[in-house]
């Protein structure tokens, strides 16, 4: 950028910024702002030599500047997580970060971030929710290093995720499940809420499930999952049959142009008299849990549900340990616990 720049902090909240725009005596621009750092000192300087039309050897972008241009590629190529991503953007990151430079943010910088969002909530701990504003700024700037010309350098430090314990996921009982697929209003919406069930599909996958991904004869399905992963799932009798029939009726796409079906699947509940708080992806987590307690091995439950790392996966083993604590009370109930316990005093 051409002309000299500099920024001095008077005291406390306050600094001066000034910049060269020509070599005249009268050609340096000074000005007394308030703000909370040398770094958003810095971001407002640029911006006010970007709003003089004084031209530089290489343009820099703000924060503001890439995610405009990231917001636009999201849409066209990531429509599944586009809304999240989008809101988080508008509502937290970009409020905050916007109109820095993405070489300006520091780990200190980050670690502010996260200091201000806990103290302004007012809703419970929102680690997880905190961790994944600061994902998405990180894949915003790794994205906007990897455009051609580079709209920024790449943030030279790991960004450190606020420690967060996941919940232990809510599962529908097989009976419950059961009743809401037998259920559905068609077979559209019973194939559909089956293949959720003894497939573990998330909601993105089956949208994108095609015909020719589906193998009658050897009972599988290949899905495209989270990354553009893919990955060999079996079917199960029931879900087979039903997806069978489901192609005599479809084209390109096994259930294309879904669009919103939890109308569709809260009419089911409501048919099956359910009063209990089971969503559609609390269906894939139901079939975790069922298949590790009819012995499924670890590994298989997360080849099947496509988890890059087994620590995922393993949340479910707490939900299977209470479905064998439950066995293992019907095998010694308090009555013949106390029985024993009888007989060995006398």
């Amino acid at each position: 950028m051409t002309g000299t720049m500099s920024v001095k902090r008077v005291r406390d909240g306050v600094w001066d910024i000034s910049t060269r725009i020509n070599q005249s005596k009268d050609g340096r621009i000074r000005r007394r702002i308030e703000c909370g750092s040398d770094l958003e000192a810095l971001a407002i300087l640029n911006n006010i030599k970007k709003q003089l039309g004084k031209p530089g050897k290489t343009q820099a972008y703000t924060v503001n500047n890439v995610a405009e241009k990231y917001i636009t590629w999201m849409r066209l190529n990531q429509p599944d997580s586009y809304k999240d991503k989008y809101r988080m953007l508008i509502a937290q990151v970009l409020p905050y970060f916007g109109a820095w430079l993405p070489d300006m943010i520091t780990s200190q910088a980050i670690e502010t971030y996260k200091d201000k969002r806990l103290a302004n909530t007012k809703r419970g701990k929102i680690h997880r929710q905190i961790n994944l504003e600061l994902l998405c700024l990180q894949a915003m700037v790794k994205w906007g290093t990897d455009q051609t010309p580079a709209l920024c350098n790449p943030l030279p430090f790991k960004i450190k995720p606020l420690p967060y314990k996941r919940q232990i996921p809510h599962t529908a009982t097989r009976e419950e499940a059961d009743a809401i697929i037998n259920n559905a209003k068609d077979l559209f919406h019973k194939s559909l809420f089956c293949a959720l069930y003894e497939g573990g599909l998330r909601s993105a996958e089956a949208k994108a499930l095609r015909a020719e991904d589906v193998n009658i004869k050897h009972r599988y399905m290949r899905i495209l999952g989270k990354g553009n992963k893919t990955r060999i799932v079996p079917m199960p009798p029931r879900l087979t049959k039903l997806i069978k029939q489901r192609l005599k009726e479809c084209d390109q796409y096994v259930w294309g142009n879904i669009g919103s079906f939890k109308t569709s699947f809260n009419n089911a509940k409501k048919r099956a008299k359910i009063k209990s708080k089971i969503t559609p992806h609390i269906l894939r987590h139901s079939f975790a849990s069922h298949n590790l307690e009819a012995g499924t091995d670890l590994r298989s439950v997360q080849i099947m549900l496509g988890h890059a790392n087994i620590s995922t996966t393993q949340i479910y083993t707490h939900t299977t340990f209470k479905y064998l604590q439950k066995q293992s009370d019907k095998a010694f109930p308090e009555k013949i616990v106390a029985r024993e316990k009888k007989r060995k005093q006398q």
